[in-house]
């Protein structure tokens, strides 16, 4: 008999990972890596789209990057939903010192044997084949667009992600009142 799992709204905690590189302190770089799976409701999207946000704010993105990758969550996760029968969709935000990497995707690990091929979709709904070498993921390996990238596998699974660079929150120091 299997067992049932409920899972409240509420956001669940995350671990923040930093990576010291050898540098300078100020110059320390940034490392998250953060999957989250969830159903197909309304309350599942706005959930993923809080996790992107707080992910990325925790990790020290600015504003405005936290941002572009909450509304690409928000995006991607309509469009899954809205094209996928799958009964779950997984979110996946990976930051490193350079670039943010974000895919919502109709795939599951426990569906195949190892990772899929993504395959990048012409604006024709066709699967581009040309120049692909396997195990080469398109949406890190090429270069840095400014939207949305849709791609599949050839077995019928989708994915929507976006990769941008790193823009860290700006250091904010208060002013020291005088004593005396």
């Amino acid at each position: 008999m299997g067992r049932s799992v409920h899972m409240s709204p509420e956001l669940p905690p995350i671990v923040q990972r930093i990576l010291h590189a050898r540098r300078p302190a100020a110059s320390a770089a940034h490392r998250l890596s953060l999957t989250v799976e969830a159903g197909r409701t309304e309350q599942d999207m706005a959930l993923l789209s809080q996790v992107a946000m707080t992910a990325m704010t925790e990790a020290g993105a600015s504003k405005s990057l936290a941002q572009r990758v909450t509304d690409a969550t928000r995006i991607a996760t309509h469009y899954v939903i809205g094209h996928s029968d799958a009964p779950r969709i997984r979110l996946a935000v990976v930051a490193d010192a350079t670039t943010v990497t974000m895919t919502v995707s109709d795939y599951s690990p426990e569906d195949a044997w190892g990772p899929p091929a993504w395959l990048p979709v012409t604006s024709a709904g066709a699967l581009y084949l040309d120049g692909v070498r396997p195990g080469t993921d398109p949406l890190t390996a090429g270069p840095q667009g400014d939207g949305l990238q849709l791609h599949r596998t050839c077995d019928g699974h989708l994915r929507l992600g976006i990769r941008a660079p790193w823009e860290a929150a700006a250091a904010t120091r208060r002013p020291q009142r005088a004593v005396g």
